[in-house]
């Protein structure tokens, strides 16, 4: 009778697994749907040897800001008209990483 039992409950979970299915859903789907409108561009970054540009757009034309890069010596700077701030680390003699936050 209690094997009777368990395989009755099996059963009952094993043809009810499909409707628990259903009803999950997957980790990062659905819609996202954004209001507004992008009202300037992003700034244009160039780096030549070690110097390193930013142009930015200021409403009526593009404006430039030069900088000059040391390796190894860390640089946060604002952005022209306070669109944001730039921020480079060295992670070693060549490589490093430029995080750029915008307001």
């Amino acid at each position: 009778m209690n094997k009777l039992c368990i395989a009755a409950t099996c059963l009952t979970l094993l043809l009810s697994t499909p409707t628990f299915a259903k009803e999950n859903k997957v980790i990062g789907s659905g819609t996202i749907t954004f209001v507004g409108a992008i009202v300037e561009g992003n700034c244009l970054m160039d780096t030549e040897k070690n110097t390193f540009k930013t142009s930015c757009w200021n409403g009526t034309e593009m404006q430039e800001s030069q900088y000059q890069l040391e390796r190894n010596k860390h640089f946060n700077s604002k952005l022209i008209n306070n669109k944001g701030s730039m921020d480079i680390k060295w992670i070693n003699d060549n490589l490093a990483v430029m995080n750029i936050v915008y307001n």
